[in-house]
């Protein structure tokens, strides 16, 4: 008997056990969840040597990132890619997108301003899809550093390539980014990642099936070995997670647009936030008379060179409602990207009229409402005062002093024919530009400032 059970025993054992094997076996079978986006694409330097591009076109490479330069300061080593402009254009040409990257081994905030400088004096008049990347993974000189020493330089290099005009990502090992990097930082700052993950092999995977890092990572290079049409030589492969660079737009949000019918003479002050998952090269907002379709009547445009673009200061400045005629108008807020591609933001129609609403005494109304007990009665009061001064004709004449000062002000006429003459030079990338252009801005917002305080003050002197 006692026999008879063990060999039951031994029997559901072998069951059991036999039964957890293959549970784990179809786990393990068992294919993971795809990423949203699974974009193929590879990353060149001169040693793919020449490439026929137009095959490499036909294939389902939709992306390359071209390495631009390199800067080893263990060995004084500064390399700008023998093939950089010639990949450059020659993908530009077959219609892919493009990224750049250069390895720098950079430790500290003064040599990473030294190393993206150098980059960027090969990226002038140069637009990219795809983010310029920074190549971290040296072992000699940056792997000993604290995340407080690291980190603040690293973001010092990535903040002035947006500066530049172009999207900023990071490119390093799993490892690197694991021990070396603060990863969520780089996350949280709207940074692309575009992280090497070889899972233990020598050179990479053969094929991406069975992975998937797009909790992680933006881009995964995958393998350092692979193939691609055209190309003779090995190059690495890459899986990008997201349409974002392949798609050209921007929103904008908390906005407050005319619309409707405005009162003739009345302000308006336009509001909002544009923002893109692409560094904002230019932003111009334009009124256009629809029964005089052409020419926009005003115009404005800034130089944000950021993602994110509060519309406030001189873009709201510039467009003077109160001085558009009766008729019918819509306002078109368009962008260019860091791609230089252009695209629409908004538009509002709204018509102007004597006998539209007041947007200020619309404010003024809610302001009663939002005090009907008349706790405000002294401010009120305070308010009256002042709109009975500036009733006052001789009022006027510090208005007009300060408006004639700015229009014959030496500085804001220089500065604005320099302004001018660098935008067609395209040198809006330069400091000495931003700096000229923003002397320029102050000024002008101040020249129509005063313009705008006339006008109400005249405005006000003849309604009594």
């Amino acid at each position: 008997m006692n026999r008879i059970l063990r060999r039951l025993g031994a029997v559901l054992t072998a069951v059991v056990l036999f039964t957890v094997m293959l549970t784990g076996t179809l786990q393990d079978s068992a294919p993971p969840a795809k990423a949203a986006a699974e974009i193929f694409g590879i990353d060149i330097s001169k040693y793919q040597e020449e490439i026929d591009w137009e095959e490499l076109a036909k294939s389902d490479v939709k992306f390359v990132i071209i390495r631009c330069c390199k800067v080893i300061r263990a060995y004084d080593d500064w390399e700008v890619d023998a093939t950089f402009e010639t990949n450059y254009a020659a993908a530009k040409k077959a219609g892919i997108a493009v990224g750049c990257y250069m390895f720098t081994d950079a430790a500290s905030t003064e040599e990473f301003e030294e190393d993206v400088s150098y980059m960027l004096s090969f990226l002038k008049d140069k637009s990219f899809e795809f983010p310029v990347f920074l190549d971290m993974e040296s072992a000699s000189r940056q792997e000993h550093l604290s995340l407080d020493v690291f980190m603040p330089a690293l973001l010092t290099g990535l903040e002035m390539i947006e500066d530049a005009g172009h999207t900023a990502g990071v490119y390093s090992s799993s490892a690197f980014f694991n021990e070396c990097i603060d990863r969520k930082q780089l996350q949280d700052g709207g940074y692309p990642i575009w992280e090497a993950n070889y899972f233990n092999s020598v050179n990479g995977l053969s094929s991406p099936a069975g992975h998937d890092l797009s909790g992680e990572a933006t881009i995964w290079q995958y393998s350092g070995c692979g193939n691609a049409p055209g190309i003779r030589t090995t190059v690495d492969c890459n899986i990008c997670y997201t349409y974002s660079f392949f798609n050209h737009s921007a929103a904008i949000v908390n906005s407050v647009l005319p619309s409707g019918t405005l009162k003739s003479g009345s302000n308006f002050t336009i509001a909002g936030t544009i923002s893109s998952d692409s560094v904002l090269r230019m932003i111009t907002g334009a009124i256009y008379d629809l029964n005089r379709p052409g020419e926009p009547v005003q115009t404005v445009t800034v130089y944000p060179h950021a993602r994110d673009y509060k519309l406030t200061g001189f873009f709201t400045k510039k467009l003077i409602f109160s001085t558009l005629p009766d008729g019918e108008y819509e306002l078109r807020i368009t962008a260019v990207d860091a791609s230089d591609t252009a695209f629409d933001v908004t538009d509002s129609q709204f018509s102007i009229s004597s006998h539209g609403e007041d947007p200020a005494m619309q404010a003024a109304d809610a302001q009663d409402s939002s005090d009907p007990d008349g706790k405000d009665k002294d401010k009120k009061h305070k308010d009256a005062s002042a709109d009975a001064e500036s009733r006052n004709p001789r009022g006027h004449l510090g208005t007009r002093f300060s408006i004639w000062t700015l229009k014959h002000f030496s500085l804001r006429k220089i500065c604005g024919t320099a302004t001018r003459i660098g935008q067609k030079l395209k040198l809006e990338r330069t400091p000495l530009y931003r700096m000229v252009s923003k002397t320029f801005y102050m000024l002008e917002i101040g020249y129509q400032s005063a313009l705008i305080r006339l006008q109400i003050e005249k405005t006000k002197s003849a309604n009594g």
